[in-house]
């Protein structure tokens, strides 16, 4: 038998979650044993005796004991270490004791589409990011996909991707990116199977255009700051052209700025935009009739949704808005503002995603050269208020376990912010690596997921 040692390192904070685990492997004895620093022991509230160990939905029991030159070691059998799957080589863990328990953890799980034992590479770089922050602070990551063999997964060591067997997930993070695959009978029998192990699910499912908007209008607070929506239709459509010069038609289950079509009324005629094609050029419509004739030929049989076009900040003639990146910190009203970026559309183009050719800048600049500081830090104020209003109004209403939102919001040239759209898988490409290595939305995945670990950890010692 292997021995396992374990050094433990204390953080600030007085919350169990201060303490960190380090496991190493030594073949000088049978058995495996963690040293334990004697100040350490009163702030876990361990005592010498047996000890319950819980990591990945399973326990093994350990012994505390003191040694022949007076250091007091957590002994485990090598079986023990075994079974309870715990990582090689050996990781360090976040951990805390209550009643006589010890969890080890957080165990996070990315739910995603897999390309061989690797994730996708639309995710990847944020999930090797994801590991290397649970490497530094403690846990343990795995990526899986609906085909995956219960107990296997994919995990990241010497820069590669490797399929092995894992231990079961204290939280799963749901990154899968096609709505139809939400809807398949493997997603339901894996978030079944999560369900019925008590095992924290987020982000829940996909959300339409219209079940955004119709949650939103709900929301007082908000419902001055939301264009006026409705689903596509032509009566809609006449009555909508009727009040607005420009109108926006988006497919209700769209993504990433496809899909959309763009309708200006000029000088009695109408130029229809789309993004259906790369570099296409606008269509011109003589009438309401003429528009539904190349709008049935656009849409096909998909729901659209239209949205009332308002006259937003624009660099150089190109539209500008706001993306906020907002997540959940612990219970359903705490969130908080994770990253912000602006997006200025391409030349020509109609919408400012980056996926379509749009361009990031900072937003706070951008805000304060159109409004000067002063009025500028109210408008920012302002955006900041709807984004976290948004994110708690559609987590307390989404139907589901929600932890994480994109808030499209844009400015019109009086300063008035605009809720343009909510996102419940926003992009990770929009907000790119930090100066430390870690984007902000893998922190706050990992502040979260902390959370909830110790919220059900918790629960088992209670």
């Amino acid at each position: 038998m292997d021995r396992v040692r374990a050094r433990v390192f204390r953080r600030k904070g007085g919350n169990g979650l201060a303490s960190t685990i380090a496991f190493r492997h030594d073949d000088e004895t049978k058995g495996a044993a963690a040293e334990i620093p004697r100040a350490l022991l009163s702030f876990l509230h361990i005592s010498n005796g047996e000890l319950t160990i819980r990591f990945g939905g399973k326990t093994a029991t350990a012994k505390v004991e003191t040694d022949a030159s007076g250091k007091t070691v957590m002994m485990l059998s090598a079986d023990g270490y075994k079974h309870l799957k715990l990582p090689v080589p050996p990781a360090r863990m976040r951990a805390f004791c209550r009643q006589g328990v010890l969890e080890l953890g957080p165990v996070i799980a990315v739910l995603t589409e897999l390309t061989g034992s690797a994730p996708s590479e639309n995710i990847r770089p944020f999930c090797e990011e994801l590991h290397h922050l649970l490497e530094k602070e403690g846990g343990y990551l795995f990526v899986e996909g609906l085909d995956s063999r219960a107990g296997t997964g994919c995990t990241f060591s010497d820069d590669c991707w490797k399929t092995r067997e894992v231990p079961e997930p204290d939280i799963v993070y749901n990154r899968i990116h096609s709505r139809l695959a939400e809807k398949s009978r493997q997603f339901e029998k894996k978030t079944a199977a999560y369900k019925e192990k008590g095992i924290d699910f987020f982000n829940a499912k996909y959300l339409t255009k219209m079940e955004v908007y119709e949650c939103l209008y709900a929301n007082r607070f908000l419902r001055p700051y939301l264009p006026e929506t409705c689903r596509y239709g032509p009566a809609c459509l006449a009555e909508k052209l009727e009040a607005s010069s420009v109108l926006y038609v988006k497919p209700e289950n769209g993504s990433q700025g496809r899909g959309i079509i763009r309708i200006e009324k000029m000088e009695g005629r109408f130029l229809l935009g789309h993004t259906h094609k790369e570099n296409s050029l606008p269509e011109v419509a003589e009438n309401v009739e003429d528009i539904v004739k190349k709008m049935d030929q656009l849409t096909g049989t998909l729901p659209y949704i239209l949205q009332q076009g308002i006259p937003l900040l624009s660099a150089d003639g190109r539209q500008t808005d706001f993306r906020f990146l907002v997540w959940r910190t612990g219970a359903k009203n705490d969130w908080q503002i994770a990253s912000s970026l602006a997006r200025t559309a391409a030349d020509d183009a109609i919408v400012s995603n980056l996926s379509q050719g749009g361009l990031p800048a900072k937003p706070v600049p951008l805000i304060f050269h159109h409004f000067g500081k002063e009025k500028g830090r109210l408008v920012l104020e302002l955006m900041h208020e709807l984004a976290e209003a948004a994110a708690i109004t559609l987590c307390s209403a989404g139907n589901g376990h929600f932890a994480e939102f994109g808030i499209d919001i844009g400015v019109d040239r009086e300063g008035k912010p605009w809720v343009i759209e909510a996102n419940v898988k926003p992009s990770k490409a929009a907000f790119g690596v930090s100066r430390g290595g870690i984007r902000p939305s893998v922190k706050a995945l990992y502040r979260y997921g902390l959370f909830l670990w110790t919220e059900r950890g918790m629960e088992h010692a209670g």
